[in-house]
Parts: C-alpha cells; sequence; structure tokens
C-alpha cells in the first residue's frame, strides 16, 4: 500500500539537518525498497523546509516506524508529520490504472 508522508521542519533547523544529513542519506539507502520518490520542501531561497514521501509499506505503522527512525527525526527536526494512504492516478505522461 501506498502511503504519502508529508514532514514540516520546526524554524531555524537549517544547521541540523545539514549536520545530520549524510546519516539521512544512509537512512534513506537503507530503505529504498520501500520509498517510491522521496525529496524536500523547499522556501524561496532553496533551503529546505520539511520533506515529502511516498512509501510503500504495509501499514501506517510501518510508515510511521520508519519516519520515526529518520535521522533527522532523531535530531528533532520535525515540527508536524502527516501520513496518509495514496494512490497514483498520473505517472510518466499517463493515466495509472
Amino acid at each position: 500500500m501506498l502511503f504519502a508522508v508529508t514532514i514540516e521542519d520546526k524554524p531555524g533547523m537549517a544547521a541540523t539537518r545539514r549536520a545530520v544529513r549524510a546519516a539521512h542519506l544512509d537512512w534513506l539507502e537503507q530503505h529504498r525498497a520501500m520509498l517510491a520518490i522521496a525529496g524536500p520542501i523547499m522556501d524561496a531561497e532553496g533551503l529546505s523546509t520539511g520533506s515529502v514521501r511516498v512509501l510503500d509499506a504495509p501499514d501506517r505503522e510501518a510508515v510511521q516506524a520508519l519516519t520515526d527512525g529518520d535521522p533527522f527525526a532523531k535530531a528533532g527536526c520535525f515540527a508536524r508529520v502527516s501520513i496518509n494512504p495514496y494512490r497514483i492516478v498520473y505517472k510518466d505522461g499517463a493515466l495509472a490504472e
């Protein structure tokens, strides 16, 4: 099942994100089988203010556990996390089934 995860960072977390970015990227690589897509949400200056991910997981609890294990989460970056079931409607220039 697909889940959309939208994460909003606490204000002023840019330095913390930079400090743990390598660990975060390693964490993403370790969980790549579950990641359909992942990346930062950017502000007008190009600084990350959060993240969006689409995960393929058996249930919401698995997504929550994975999100809680993110080095950014462990470093206290996250202000808010939203996890919702997700369905692809349009992909690669065509309507999906």
